[in-house]
């Protein structure tokens, strides 16, 4: 048995895994999705069957159900790093401002930002401008009169600018946690990887912790709502768990419900009146419409720049297949009319990809971490309620579109109100689940939580970087690296 069990293989779990190994400590670690080391088993494509094997949609029939709330979540080794657009913003000072325990601000997680920045390669394109979306939307925000953006610090090495960024990168240029963290605790020859897991509870047994999981390879897709079959275990006096803001807390709330074998004994009793709650959607939003000038959405990185408007970026982006758009029921405004279908429908998609110009937003939503989540039957359901795009930011949004002549078109939040996300952070908040200072679960010595679920809120830009930034800081605290903080 390993000195060590981690549960999860995103940013929060692959450093922990880094951290422990070449500190001397041997570990397991379980993922719930595939390995894609395999250079054979990337592709480019938008095959449903492909895509289900490394994303998990809450709740998985949104097309169906039309829930005013989804989230997605990417899965197999590498965890989100795998699905991510690999972008490495830095949380501005004002995202620390409230619900943050003392010590964590811009100043003194920069550091650790910087040490993340380093491993991941993360730089900026010096060509970025030179490719027609990122330079269309420059010239859209100069028309607005907003701010002039700046290249997006990506982490990615001799990038292709295929624009398949997501759902994987088939020519391993991103890299992704599997390629840097993991690469280097395999480099030990003390890290032990087990995918295709799912954990069922924890629970002390003895003087350890035994993790209790289903094999999730008898899928095909979907891994995340296994939740019945044989059970295993593996135990070890200290488990990280690092499933994310969705299956964290909902692992935790499991094991402190579920009826024990004979010698198993509960977790110690810790505060739970915020588990699962005060979830942040990150302000996570998308605009977009025609415009007249070429933009060729589908070349270059998926988000190349951003344009920091304080409390909100706005982002590039890169289109979705035209295929799903029409399945989302993306409205265009033809002749004064909302377009779902028709003659003039299809033909303003038949330059889809040459003149669509497509915005992400994320930053603080005036909404607040108003997301819930729940164990059901082994799975995690979650709450319906949607969040509220950032101030002022879809009207930012808009006027670039519509400064440049072109056309709005209505996704799902303008259509009905449906909130989407796709870097939910919370659940295991810092000071209320976790201890700030090292992330231990309260009353729990050896069991932490490194990952996004612990952050008290959104900070306003993509959460990757705080994350890793964060998983790095708990680990100097564990394992008392010299000028480890105490905040």
């Amino acid at each position: 048995m390993a000195d060590v069990i981690v549960i999860g293989s995103g940013f929060g779990g692959s450093i922990a895994a880094k951290r422990f190994t070449e500190a001397g400590y041997t570990v397991s670690l379980l993922e719930l999705g595939e390995n894609w080391n395999d250079p054979a088993k990337l592709e480019q494509s938008q095959d449903t069957k492909f895509i289900l094997r490394l994303f998990r949609d809450y709740p998985v029939d949104y097309l169906q159900s039309k829930p005013r709330l989804v989230v997605t979540q990417g899965m197999g080794l590498g965890g989100g790093s795998l699905v991510y657009s690999g972008i490495h913003l830095r949380a501005p000072q004002s995202a620390f401002a409230n619900g943050w325990p003392t010590g964590y601000s811009r100043a003194n997680l920069d550091p650790y930002y910087s040490r993340v920045e380093a491993r991941l390669g993360v730089q900026q394109m010096p060509d970025t401008f030179d490719y027609p979306r990122p330079a269309v939307f420059a010239q859209g925000a100069a028309y607005a009169g907003l701010p002039a953006p700046t290249a997006n610090p990506l982490a990615m090495t001799d990038c292709t600018r295929c624009g398949w960024c997501v759902p994987i990168c088939k020519w391993g240029r991103k890299n992704t946690t599997a390629k840097t963290y993991l690469a280097d605790a395999m480099a030990t020859g003390r890290l032990s990887i087990y995918t295709n897991r799912k954990a069922k509870y924890i629970a002390r047994y003895g003087s350890k912790y035994r993790v209790v999981y289903w094999k999730t390879d008898g899928a095909v897709d979907n891994y995340h709502m296994v939740n019945s079959g044989a059970l295993y275990y593996q135990e070890a006096s200290t488990v990280v768990v690092a499933c994310g803001a969705i299956e964290s807390p909902v692992l935790l709330s499991r094991s402190l419900t579920e009826a024990l074998p004979s010698g198993y004994q509960e977790l110690n009793s810790f505060p739970t009146a915020d588990l699962g709650y005060h979830i942040d959607g990150t302000g996570d939003f998308a605009v977009g419409g025609f415009v007249p000038q070429q933009t060729d959405t589908y070349k270059g990185a998926i988000m190349m720049a951003n344009i920091d408007m304080g409390d909100y970026v706005l982002e590039d982006l890169h289109a979705i297949p035209v295929g799903p758009a029409v399945k989302l029921e993306a409205a265009v405004t033809i002749g004064g009319k909302d377009r779902t279908w028709g003659l003039a429908y299809k033909q303003r998609y038949r330059d889809f990809g040459a003149h669509l110009m497509l915005i992400g937003i994320m930053g603080k939503s005036p909404s607040g971490a108003n997301i819930s989540v729940w164990n059901d039957n082994g799975n995690a359901q979650l709450s319906g309620t949607a969040y509220q795009p950032p101030t002022g930011s879809m009207e930012a949004a808009r006027s670039i579109i519509t400064s440049l002549g072109g056309d709005l078109a209505k996704g799902p939040w303008e259509r009905n109100g449906t909130a989407a996300t796709v870097h939910p952070v919370g659940g295991c908040r810092m000071d209320s689940i976790v201890q700030p200072t090292d992330l231990q679960v309260f009353n729990n010595p050896g069991l932490y939580v490194i990952d996004g679920s612990v952050l008290p809120g959104g900070v306003f830009r993509n959460p990757s970087n705080t994350i890793a930034a964060i998983a790095e800081k708990a680990m100097d605290v564990i394992l008392d690296a010299p000028g480890a903080p105490s905040w």
